[in-house]
């Protein structure tokens, strides 16, 4: 590739490509109303009820919901035989204002309409209206036929005052260019161009490094977590005291105390209940979260305790709270995550392609990377930060990169393994074990790793294999030894986390297995399918229906998104990994994970944040499925498969992204939200 030619065509052609596409397709109404010939309605035709007039067009609604309706009368007679395309309404919303973490400032408007083809009215879809953002002042409806009058159902979601400064029929709209927008499609163009045929990524393989091989995937990792990183920093996700869950900080200020249990005082009501942990029990007694009990702790012997991973508290937030005095942000700590996620990811895979795959193209480490950090759940996670993800988010992170430097460590001769990387990645795993428990499981992937090197010695001397045994086991003992007397101090047993104990929505000192829980487990984590919408964010949750074919009893659940199979393409390779001469540390890891999903089903429950804990690994070993299907296929062959992999990635991008505004955002900062909304319908 020369160098002429990336100035000339590599960033001026898709740089064109975006701007067109926001000129033409993200205007497309200033086109539309382009030739409109504008009316201002008089006073006379507008009509306000339910609401007190107090002169040049202020009213105060009188309905204590804040609804009133406006109708807009005798539109044939202004309209005077020409189309109708569009209402803009010009009004102010005094009282109206902007409260963090809670929908404000919105005026919600449902049109009806009468027309040539309605003699009553005709309900239209619901639209909300904020004074702040321009292209929710426009109601574009398609009358059928000639439009006699329009009421507009209102309702105010903050203060009862508005002011009709002015309604426009057949409205302009001004060209309104976004360069953020710009910006955004100049990199998703510039990221398939380089995904062409021709493109040097498909020419380099892995073992080449180059300093334009390591920008591409930087950034990679950096478009995908940004956006992430400026909605959040917007939405005062990033403080540290922007949810009342603080389970680490509170935990920190236990330990800087000097103390196992948190400062907080349970009341004597707990101790007295027959069943603390019984909810049920707690809201028949009218306990309020956080007022008369501290919601989502351990309650154990009249002392709260947090039964969440300790290391993420010793490692983070302790350290910057006896530092600074302050707390570590949640929304810090799980953008820090993010990147150290990704570039685990990445490392890691680019290891196991060098050695078991060296001639796989840079290209197919790029989508890997891309899709299986997608798939992983960081996306949700960093959408929405919230303190119940920080240890499975830093579990993963300790796991990448734990099983990255086992891998790292064995040489590429075969020939004895590196103590100190392969000591790294032991204290990496039983780091990973601190932060979740069940992670533990991932530490037995040192059987398909090192167990044949250990067993035969081949290439060993025998200090050097005691050497590499000691470096293998000895990390887990001081990581161990302080879990098991972190339990034992609170719990009076080595291998009680506190789970037993926690004040939340079931009991889980009463723990059941139910067969529909399985089965539901496996349909939500694997192969339910997304509900799909043309509105922004275009996913939504999908229903969740509790059958219980096999037996009744309750458990706990949170509504998903879809499951790995459906959602996430590259799962669909998760065949090519068996077969003869199949990789069996690909295997085990499918396996490993596959127990993992079961465990995380029969003693958590089933909730979309839990698949942090598996389904990466899982990606991760169909990335080996696509690489061994690829060298075994045909030339044509191969080029299916680099078509489904670009396709498979284009997906995972539009489907991940829209979780940046499937979380708080739309209960936080809406005047965010609606303007997103807005900018992508233009």
């Amino acid at each position: 590739m020369d160098t002429k030619g990336v100035s000339r065509y590599h960033v001026l052609i898709p740089a064109l490509i975006a701007l067109l596409i926001e000129v033409f397709i993200f205007n497309f109404r200033t086109f539309e109303s382009m030739f409109n010939k504008e009316i201002q309605l008089p006073a006379v035709n507008v009509d306000v009820q339910g609401a007190e007039g107090f002169g040049e067009g202020v009213y105060r609604i009188t309905d204590e919901g804040g609804n009133a309706a406006i109708y807009l009368k005798d539109l044939e007679a202004l309209l005077q035989g020409r189309g109708f395309n569009n209402v803009r309404l010009d009004i102010a919303l005094p009282e109206a204002e902007d409260v963090s973490w809670r929908e404000s400032g919105c005026m919600y408007i449902t049109p009806y309409v009468r027309d040539a083809g309605h003699d009553q009215y005709d309900v239209l879809a619901k639209h909300v209206y904020r004074q702040d953002i321009e292209d929710s002042k426009f109601l574009w409806i398609i009358p059928a036929g000639g439009v006699k009058t329009i009421a507009l159902n209102i309702s105010l979601s903050e203060g009862s005052v508005l002011q009709i400064r002015s309604i426009t029929l057949n409205a302009k709209r001004d060209m309104s260019l976004s360069f953020v927008r710009i910006i955004v499609l100049a990199i998703l163009a510039y990221a398939l161009y380089l995904l062409r045929g021709g493109s040097s990524v498909w020419k380099d393989d892995v073992t080449k490094r180059s300093v334009k091989n390591e920008l591409l995937a930087a950034a990679l990792g950096i478009c995908l977590i940004t956006p992430a990183l400026v909605i959040n920093i917007a939405d005062h996700g990033m403080d540290a005291d922007a949810h009342s869950f603080r389970p680490y900080q509170r935990l920190a200020e236990a330990f800087a105390a000097g103390q196992l249990s948190l400062k907080e005082i349970p009341s004597g009501v707990l101790a007295q209940m027959e069943n603390p942990y019984d909810t049920t029990l707690r809201d028949a007694m009218g306990l309020e979260p956080e007022a008369d009990y501290l919601w989502d702790m351990a309650y154990y012997n009249g002392k709260y305790y947090c039964y969440f991973g300790v290391v993420p508290c010793v490692l983070f937030y302790l350290p910057v709270y006896m530092i600074t005095g302050a707390h570590l942000s949640d929304g810090v700590l799980m953008m820090i995550l993010a990147a150290v996620i990704y570039a685990g990811i990445y490392m890691l895979m680019c290891e196991w392609l060098k050695k078991h795959a060296a001639s796989t193209p840079f290209a197919y480490l790029l989508l890997f990377t891309g899709m299986i950090f997608m798939g992983s759940g960081m996306m949700a996670n960093i959408s929405s930060p919230d303190a119940h993800d920080i240890p499975r988010a830093a579990g993963l992170a300790f796991l990448l990169w734990g099983l990255y430097l086992w891998l790292h460590s064995i040489r590429t001769d075969k020939r004895g393994l590196r103590a100190g990387m392969l000591a790294g990645g032991s204290l990496c795993m039983a780091l990973a074990v601190g932060c979740r428990p069940n992670q533990l499981l991932y530490s037995f992937m040192a059987i398909p790793l090192f167990g044949e090197y250990i067993k035969t010695g081949d290439g060993f001397e025998k200090k050097d294999r005691n050497k590499a045994i000691s470096a293998l086991l000895l990390p887990y003992v001081p990581v161990a030894v302080c879990l098991m007397a972190y339990n034992a101090l609170r719990f009076g047993s080595i291998a009680d986390f506190g789970y037993d104990y926690q004040l939340t929505v079931l009991d889980y000192s009463k723990k059941n297995i139910l067969a529909d829980r399985i089965i539901i487990g496996l349909h939500e984590y694997l192969i339910r399918m997304p509900h799909l919408t043309y509105r922004f964010p275009f996913i939504e949750v999908g229903e969740f229906i509790q059958e219980n074919a096999f037996g009744h009893g309750s458990f706990y659940y949170t509504l998903g998104y879809g499951g790995i199979l459906s959602c996430n393409l590259l799962s669909w390779f998760i065949p090519g990994i068996f077969g003869k001469n199949r990789d069996k540390t690909a295997t085990w890891l499918l396996g490993i994970s596959a127990v993992n999903m079961l465990i995380n089903i029969c003693v958590a429950g089933v909730a979309y944040h839990y698949r942090a804990d598996f389904a990466a690994p899982v990606l991760i070993a169909a990335a080996y499925g696509a690489v061994r299907l690829r060298g075994s296929a045909g030339k044509g062959a191969e080029g299916m498969i680099r078509g489904f992999l670009i396709a498979a990635f284009v997906i995972s991008v539009l489907y991940h992204t829209a979780f940046y505004y499937t979380g708080y955002l739309q209960s936080g900062d809406t005047s965010l939200y609606y303007r997103l909304l807005y900018g992508w319908l233009g």
